[in-house]
């Protein structure tokens, strides 16, 4: 300490002690710029309150205090923060209700940290997350990109802010309002992100789904297909028309997930939801049959299951699997809804082609690999398959294509 503020501290402390009443805007605002640069955090935080407390008139000094606390209690080390996550959210919400956001103010770096501190947290706390978000003044947010210095584009304000609360109001049952949010943000114009409007979507269709606006939660999933990394959409679409009292709708997503994922422990889940929608068929054999090689599967891994009976079969798991496929894809009429015509149209180059009901090229779209049995396909041959609802991107609607398709009668150019 200088001579010079020795001599402005001691001054600053005798007219206190006297009576905070004594102070200006200005030289309020002093007392607390020096104490903050001496680095007297308890006897700063001690005048902070007391001016707060006894003269609320005065306001200039209230940035710098904020500050105090920030550097002191916020602007720390994460390990620091997370020893006492009380102390940390009572000086965030001190800094908030005194602060306002605007220039020189630790408002929105303070928000902006209790924001990253509750995102990284394990569980992470929704409603906290909602109650901090609700201290933005959202018409302030910027639109624009965050550039940094490489050049590198990175989600504007709004964007985040959108984001975070579209997925806490789903996290925390508020399902209209997060179909509200997620609709005003898709009104802003928005250079979206790193996927952050599929993930608002997302957590849209979710909400729509827990509405019972099943259609428009279809149309919304099905849009989002091969868009965000790591959800199973197939699953996703069977629990959504599960929900809805649809099976054999549900059993399409199932059915094709079990066609295109083949065997794996890792599948075990997606096998105990084939079991209960066989179950529901009510045939013994075929129930028994996936039962079993749950049962076996389970068994070779030591994971817990309880299965239906006693199995006395010492067959392993891979080929009670190739048992559990073939009785599967012989009896799909009973799970999902089949079509039957002819291969109109096929490109064997691409492995690409058209099932129609006449000879004209036109009809459903289907690939060599939907083939149950990856066969060779011909112009002509009959085959029944089930539709799969998708989503043309160009179209912006739902379309569909063949899968689980099984050739019924091979086409033979007798040369007459």
């Amino acid at each position: 300490m200088t001579e010079i503020e020795q001599k402005n501290y001691e001054l600053y402390k005798m007219k206190f002690e006297a009576s905070p009443t004594l102070f200006t805007e200005s030289l309020a605002n002093d007392y607390m710029k020096l104490l903050k640069s001496l680095d007297m955090v308890e006897e700063a935080c001690l005048v902070g309150e007391t001016f707060l407390n006894e003269v609320p008139e005065l306001k200039q000094y209230i940035n710098q205090y904020g500050y105090v606390l920030y550097n002191t209690y916020i602007n720390v080390e994460d390990e620091k923060i997370k020893a006492d996550l009380d102390t940390f959210f009572e000086k965030v919400e001190k800094i908030i209700s005194m602060c306002k956001p605007e220039r020189f103010s630790p408002f929105n770096a303070t928000l902006n940290k209790a924001i990253r501190v509750v995102t990284n947290s394990n569980p992470i706390d929704y409603s906290r997350l909602i109650e901090l978000l609700g201290n933005y003044e959202v018409s302030d947010l910027s639109m624009e990109p965050f550039t940094n210095k490489e050049g590198k584009e990175f989600e504007s304000q709004k964007e985040r802010y959108y984001r975070l609360l579209v997925r806490a109001l789903y996290e925390t049952k508020q399902y209209e309002e997060c179909i509200t949010q997620a609709n005003i943000a898709y009104s802003l114009n928005l250079k979206w992100h790193y996927n952050a409007q599929s993930w608002i979507a997302y957590y849209r269709a979710l909400s729509l789904v827990e509405t019972k606006d099943y259609v428009e939660a279809k149309h919304a999933f099905l849009s989002l297909q091969n868009r965000i990394r790591g959800v199973d959409f197939n699953d996703v679409l069977y629990t959504v028309f599960s929900e809805n009292g649809d099976q054999k709708e549900a059993n399409i997503y199932l059915l094709h997930a079990f066609f295109e994922k083949g065997y794996s422990i890792d599948h075990l889940e997606m096998y105990k939801k084939l079991l209960a929608a066989i179950t529901k068929t009510e045939k013994e054999e075929l129930i028994s049959c996936v039962d079993e090689f749950i049962s076996a599967l389970t068994k070779e891994k030591n994971i817990a299951y309880t299965a239906l009976k006693e199995y006395e079969t010492t067959a392993s798991s891979s080929d009670l699997y190739d048992i559990v496929y073939n009785k599967v894809m012989t009896n799909l009429s009973l799970l999902v809804e089949r079509k039957e015509a002819s291969v109109v149209y096929y490109n064997d180059k691409s492995k690409i082609g058209t099932i129609g009901s006449d000879y004209k090229e036109d009809g459903i779209f289907f690939r060599q690999a939907d083939f149950v049995y990856d066969e060779d396909v011909q112009k002509r041959d009959k085959v029944e398959y089930t539709v799969l609802p998708t989503f043309d991107n160009k179209k912006q609607t739902i379309s569909s294509k063949a899968i689980l398709i099984v050739t019924t009668e091979e086409y033979v150019d007798f040369g007459f």
